[in-house]
């Protein structure tokens, strides 16, 4: 294949301070996926908007060459490089939301990109951004263009960018994170029109992402990269069959998924080091279970092993005795998942017959208000109908798309929302309807972790105010002292060192944030937390750390998880039963292995199709047509008949009723009555 992009010696850092991307070297060809791998502060997003040159006046490029096409860009006046963005080399950003003009309609910003890339005007531009639309998936492309993006959902805004990406016709698109945020459904859509593009226009692709199922669903090569190093980089097949580096093994062994129920996951001690204090040496020694004395003192160089693979680790530069010895090193983690293994056989006979929690038929309808006089003119039904149960010391997962009401659910279920109908009874008492003072009491025993940890916890209270706050409110440990040592016990027990709870939350990663938001919720005693999407902004090395750590205070303490979330990968490692939610309603519930191994819903089944795997060997690949309706105008009859591949007349027309496949598996479809 041609050379496309060709990458030499490149290196960007703050303006008079540390370097951000250090000596990093690569290639594209024309038509291939190239993917940069790593956690976030690794250096990724920097090195992309160091190849479109779009970096902020605090950086600069310091070094190197970036050819396209033979042409060193890094050299052109900015007229020039103006010509280049957009029209050879394009960029769809993390954030789409954050990167569409609010002001301006879908279709004003296409052609803006059209007119300076294709001199297309008046009508033909207006064709051409129906056609680039419709490109994308977006349905009703002519309708679409005189919206603004606040109109649409998370998924067509980045099909949009994608389409303004698509409208010079660039030669490489650099993609950056572009599906982070998304569904997996939505997910699997966007992967699949960046693979239809591609094969139809020869396009190359610079693909940045944390996610390793999306890196083998897509890329030819791949580069993992570490404190702006590239620490390995080899062709996709070599690199999931033996990856070298001590880093990309750990991502590896990072991933929840089948086979790991009973073991911790090998989440990495620590994080990415920060630019000022880079360590001597290897970059990655500080977290490094392999690593020894060389390690800390000299930096690895390069080494090329077969098959074209690359790694930087003194563990292939030397044929020493202490690098052989650090091989095979059992790891920590390894022993830990023996202990877990051991306590949870211990109590795998035992029963919990009284659930503790159960919900029965929980309905929460909002009004639509019209009008002057603000008359009620409908309902959105973001929840209509749920009915659950938690055992004590058991997972009940509640997964679907955004939008189908899972996260309504949780907040129902504290009361932060009323519901209309419906029961919810935790031990035995039935929360709908308590008085404040006897509900504040009730919900000390549940406690909610949010999704965003940063925006849940007060930026200008201390930890230590942050864990004592619940506490007080609740009359949980009545003097000073007593709640001092108890939050030193929290802090202990989320894995965080004493003193640091005389820092403000802005001073931790975003792991360790999420870390004090759940020693909050632990401060109250509960016995069942609400955990609402806990790993969905997290590196996977950080989510691993947080699975660990919900797993082993479940063992220890006894305690309940109602886990929201749409990774089912998660889902899978962590849960003990499973709920599939679709607009407003749970379609399928069972326990983890019915639900994901024998899934009967064909909703449940396009989810686990969606899921990007490693191993290559996914369910059947099942699209879903169009997007989750509105909840204010349900469909009548089943509500998933528009998407569904099975659909039968009777679908149209009745909802059906639970079916059982088990005693413990049941599903809500005309194809099972």
């Amino acid at each position: 294949m041609t050379e496309l992009l060709k990458v030499e010696g490149l290196v960007t850092r703050l303006r008079n301070g540390a370097r951000i991307v250090d000596d990093i070297s690569f290639h594209i060809c024309q038509g291939e996926t190239f993917a940069l791998l790593g956690e976030s502060g690794c250096g990724k997003s920097v090195t992309a908007l160091s190849l479109l040159r779009l970096l902020p006046d605090s950086v600069q490029v310091e070094s190197g060459a970036v050819r396209l096409e033979g042409v060193d860009i890094l050299a052109l006046p900015e007229r020039e490089m103006r010509e280049v963005r957009g029209g050879k080399m394009a960029m769809i950003f993390q954030e789409p939301g954050l990167s569409l003009n609010p002001v301006m309609t879908v279709g004003e910003q296409i052609a803006e990109a059209l007119e300076l890339h294709q001199e297309l005007h008046g009508a033909a531009a207006h064709a051409r951004c129906v056609e680039l639309l419709d490109q994308v998936g977006i349905p009703d492309a002519l309708r679409r263009l005189g919206e603004y993006p606040f109109q649409l959902s998370g998924g067509m805004k980045q099909r949009v960018m994608i389409a303004m990406a698509l409208a010079g016709r660039p030669k490489l698109l650099v993609a950056d994170e572009p599906t982070t945020a998304l569904d997996v459904t939505i997910q699997a859509q966007v992967l699949q029109l960046l693979r239809d593009t591609q094969r139809q226009n020869g396009m190359a692709l610079l693909l940045i992402t944390h996610d390793l199922g999306v890196v083998s669903e897509m890329a030819h090569q791949v580069a993992v990269m570490y404190a702006g190093h590239i620490v390995e980089m080899a062709y996709r097949e070599k690199l999931f069959a033996s990856p070298a580096h001590p880093y990309t093994q750990k991502l590896f062994a990072a991933l929840p998924g089948t086979g790991r129920n009973g073991q911790l996951l090998a989440a990495i001690p620590g994080s990415v080091p920060p630019l000022h204090d880079l360590p001597k040496g290897c970059r990655f020694a500080p977290r490094c279970d392999k690593a020894w004395e060389l390690c800390h003192e000299q930096a690895p160089g390069w080494t090329t092993q077969e098959e074209g693979q690359g790694v930087r680790c003194h563990l292939y530069a030397t044929g020493d005795a202490a690098a052989s010895e650090k091989l095979n090193v059992k790891s920590e983690t390894e022993k830990q998942s023996e202990a877990l293994i051991a306590r949870e056989e211990n109590i795998s006979h035992f029963t919990f017959p009284v659930p503790l929690l159960k919900v029965e038929d929980l309905q929460v309808h909002f009004p639509i208000r019209k009008g002057i006089l603000q008359r009620t003119a409908g309902y959105v039904r973001a929840v209509d109908g749920v009915s659950l149960s938690i055992p004590a010391g058991r997972t009940l997962a509640l997964v679907g798309e955004s939008g189908c009401g899972k996260t309504t659910v949780g907040k129902t279920l504290l009361q932060l929302i009323k519901p209309g109908a419906g029961s919810v009874r935790f031990v035995g008492k039935e929360l709908i309807g308590l008085k404040a003072q006897e509900l504040r009491k009730q919900r000390a025993g549940m406690q909610m972790v949010f999704q965003d940890p940063y925006a849940s916890l007060n930026p200008k209270m201390r930890v230590a105010e942050i864990l004592e706050e619940g506490m007080d409110a609740l009359g949980i440990a009545n003097n000073s002292d007593k709640r001092q040592r108890r939050i030193d016990e929290l802090l202990e027990q989320v894995g965080l060192a004493q003193p640091v709870k005389w820092r403000y939350p802005h001073e931790f990663s975003g792991g360790q944030r999420q870390r004090i938001a759940i020693a909050r919720a632990l401060a109250v005693n509960p016995k069942l937390l609400i955990c609402d999407e806990p790993t969905s902004a997290l590196d996977v090395s950080v989510q691993a750390q947080i699975l660990n750590l919900l797993r082993t205070l479940q063992q220890e303490l006894s305690l309940s998880y109602l886990f929201i979330s749409h990774n089912l990968a998660v889902v899978e490692y962590l849960a003990h039963e499973v709920c599939v939610m679709y607009l407003g309603r749970i379609v399928e519930r069972g326990s983890v292995e019915e639900v994901l191994h024998y899934a009967r819903h064909p909703y449940t089944r396009a989810l686990l199709s969606a899921v990007p795997r490693i191993d290559g060997h996914g369910a059947e690949v099942v699209r879903l047509a169009g997007d989750l309706p509105s909840p204010a105008n349900p469909p009548q009859g089943c509500h998933f008949h528009p998407r569904c591949p099975h659909v039968m007349p009777v679908c149209r027309s009745e909802y059906p009723d639970a079916t059982d496949i088990s005693a413990t598996h049941h599903v809500h479809c005309h194809l099972y009555m």
